[in-house]
């Protein structure tokens, strides 16, 4: 992957993930990464007013998040099936900037995160290690969160145990009749461009979960898949389709 490499000091871990992730110097590229205090961000450089990216779990809104979460409220928490006595293991197979997942493991899940467009992935991984530094979460993030940069669409080939839950978060389709979406979202489809496998990545999902597939849409938006999910869970702004795995593959749900 080739992107602008702007360095503003010499870190030896972040110099690391840029190397891991294959992150090449690019003087026309139309995004950049920047090491800055010690934190890997990225900036738009067609947007110059514009703040740069960075992933970062204890942030304001992260907390926010945790702290008013309640869940009668929380619609993907019931999608997850998510009890006081049952905490499913879940990989998240489009793990993005990684919002979804921290919250998922915050409410108590293993969750395993897979990213595999690189400087996406390069962001996420020095996210998850400053995180995990932290005295407040620090803790219990280390025994819950987990990254691997890989193809989500190989992921059976991956020697990891089968979880019990698939989450995918696929990029929503444009709606031209809405406002543009959040600025990290925006920057997310300029770099990711178009993904059309999301519908092999459910088949995919559904022959390695071991109870159920959680698909993540906007609230009018057509299902992933034309075979109909087996029940739904929404809110005002988005709902999740739950699928189940396939017959060969399925144990009984909770």
């Amino acid at each position: 992957m080739n992107i602008y490499l702007i360095i503003k000091n010499t870190n030896v871990r972040l110099q690391k993930i840029i190397k891991e992730h294959n992150i090449k110097h690019d003087e026309n590229s139309s995004f950049a990464l920047i090491i800055n205090n010690n934190v890997l961000e990225l900036y738009d450089r067609s947007k110059i007013y514009k703040k740069s990216i960075k992933v970062d779990f204890i942030s304001k809104q992260n907390n926010y998040r945790c702290i008013n979460f309640k869940k009668k409220n929380e619609a993907l928490y019931k999608a997850l099936g998510i009890k006081s006595n049952y905490f499913p293991s879940v990989v998240d197979a489009t793990a993005g900037f990684g919002r979804d997942a921290f919250l998922i493991s915050f409410w108590g899940c293993y969750v395993i995160m897979i990213e595999r467009h690189p400087v996406i992935a390069a962001l996420l991984k020095d996210g998850l290690q400053r995180a995990c530094k932290n005295k407040n979460i620090g803790y219990w993030l280390k025994k819950r969160l987990h990254f691997i940069f890989y193809d989500s669409c190989k992921m059976l080939e991956m020697s990891i145990v089968q979880p019990d839950i698939v989450y995918l978060d696929p990029m929503y389709p444009i709606n031209k009749k809405t406002s543009l979406p959040k600025k990290n979202m925006q920057c997310l489809r300029k770099i990711i461009k178009n993904n059309n496998d999301y519908k092999e990545l459910l088949n995919i999902s559904r022959k390695f979960a071991r109870k159920r597939i959680v698909v993540k849409r906007p609230i009018h938006a057509e299902p992933l898949s034309n075979e109909k999910f087996t029940f739904s869970i929404g809110n005002k702004n988005h709902r999740f389709d739950i699928y189940l795995p396939f017959k060969k593959n399925r144990s009984t749900i909770k």
